[in-house]
């Protein structure tokens, strides 16, 4: 059924049940407490006229003394006296004395009797069709039973008290439960219209207009804990499609740059004979191209999976490690006349995957010595601080100035012609850098200035 799939419809169920059994236990109670409450006053008046009868027999009063006494009693005078029965009989089962309004018929007993205390029984019974509550008790003289008195009273009123309670009760509850339906209908409509507001708002959201927020109003309750964690989504949102909209912007322009040069080169060279050190010209300018192409695309497609949960962890030999990055850029620093300094501790590890730490240091390392004048120094320092180790590449160049520090993790970002695709570079490998460390659960931090140097400092975990 559609209607159970609404929430509002099922607040309006789960209320009006929860109300319903509710109510229906109250009923109940209501209903037997108040059956209990009739039945005991009946048999108190019943036992109050079969004492009476018991004391006038113990007195030897007359039969008809003890119907006079009985008419007396303060508890019938409410009553009429010709619904009041009551008969005499002695050991032997003969009735010996009865009520004038019994006309010589006995009251019978039921096959289910009720005992109360003192030897009481107490019965449900018919006198000439008419319901009636009959009480019964031994009279008992010197240990030898000598008369059995029992006494009875019109009962209809009695059910007919409890049946009236009963359709009372039964129709109370059912316009109750109608009640209950609406009322449960109204307040999950009130409760649930703000959540309707939320589901309009975020259905206006799109890829447009991610500036548009859900409105925080009404009480600090759990429906405004919603809006603001799903504002915070999407901001997280309006962020990330920012920096893709950058980054495909960013990618788009420099595929375009690449490819626009290796084309030109191309028609220059088609566009006429050429000699074979003109061709191998346009061919070296072509390959360049396409190995810077080659390297962004292979960043790119680092940068864009997560690698957090797919690298192998193990101890990697700190000290190997370094040496290994050193001898793969010996040519770049013994071309440039750069001093190489590493300081170490003897033996230290780390813990991670050595390939990927082997490109975090190079790329770090490389872009030290691209923007080292020839001639200049850079220093390698690792050392450890509690459980991390603090490796530094520090270089003596340009630097970066402090303005741009802040951005040079972000990708394709470049502080300025110093440092751009005349050095080889692609703007990603900062970007691959950060990526790397992240991975491996530790941090990076560079600190620049103009014309003094730059100090990139990583702390991974030795364990």
């Amino acid at each position: 059924m559609k209607f159970l799939k609404s929430i509002g419809w099922r607040m309006t169920i789960w209320h009006s049940m929860m109300f319903m059994v509710g109510l229906f236990l109250f009923s109940g109670f209501l209903y037997f407490t108040f059956s209990d409450m009739l039945i005991k006053k009946v048999d108190s008046m019943l036992a109050r006229e079969l004492s009476l009868i018991t004391y006038c027999l113990e007195k030897k009063d007359s039969f008809s003394e003890i119907e006079q006494h009985i008419k007396g009693l303060p508890s019938f005078a409410e009553v009429n006296t010709e619904e009041i029965y009551w008969q005499i009989e002695n050991e032997r089962g003969q009735i010996i004395a009865q009520s004038h309004n019994l006309h010589g018929k006995r009251i019978k007993r039921s096959n289910v009797l009720e005992k109360k205390d003192g030897n009481f029984s107490v019965w449900n019974t018919e006198f000439n069709r008419t319901p009636i509550r009959a009480m019964s008790a031994p009279m008992n003289s010197e240990g030898i039973v000598n008369y059995q008195v029992t006494v009875a009273t019109y009962s209809r009123i009695l059910e007919l008290s409890i049946l009236n309670l009963k359709h009372i009760l039964l129709f109370l509850t059912l316009d109750f439960v109608g009640i209950s339906i609406v009322m449960g209908w109204l307040i999950s409509k009130r409760a649930l219209k703000p959540i309707h507001q939320i589901i309009n708002t975020t259905n206006q959201i799109t890829a447009t207009n991610l500036y548009e927020r859900l409105p925080i109003e009404g009480p600090k309750d759990e429906l405004q804990s919603l809006c603001i964690t799903l504002n915070r989504m999407i901001n997280r949102l309006e962020s990330s499609f920012t920096q893709i909209q950058q980054f495909t912007s960013d990618v788009s322009h420099e595929l375009r740059t690449s490819l626009t040069i290796i084309r030109g080169e191309l028609d220059v060279a088609l566009n006429r004979s050429r000699s074979e050190e003109e061709y191998k010209r346009v061919l070296h300018s072509v390959l360049e191209e396409v190995i810077y192409l080659s390297d962004m695309v292979e960043k790119f497609l680092y940068l864009s999976r997560d690698n957090s949960n797919q690298i192998k962890r193990k101890p990697v030999d700190g000290g190997g490690l370094l040496q290994y990055v050193r001898n793969h850029l010996l040519s770049m620093v013994s071309k440039k006349q750069i001093k190489l300094s590493i300081q170490t501790p003897e033996s230290f590890t780390l813990y991670g995957d050595e390939d990927l730490l082997r490109r975090l240091f190079i790329n770090l390392l490389e872009n030290a010595v691209k923007y080292t004048p020839a001639g200049g120094t850079v220093e390698i320092k690792a050392y450890n601080k509690k459980d991390l180790i603090y490796i530094e590449v520090i270089d003596y160049g340009i630097g970066i100035p402090t303005e741009h520090v802040p951005f040079i993790f972000q990708r394709f970002y470049r502080v300025n012609d110093s440092r751009s695709r005349s050095q080889g570079g692609t703007g990603l490998g900062l970007s691959l850098c950060k990526s790397i460390v992240e991975a491996h659960q530790g941090t990076i931090e560079v600190r620049s200035k103009p014309q003094k140097g730059t100090r990139v400092i990583v702390k991974l975990y030795a364990s």
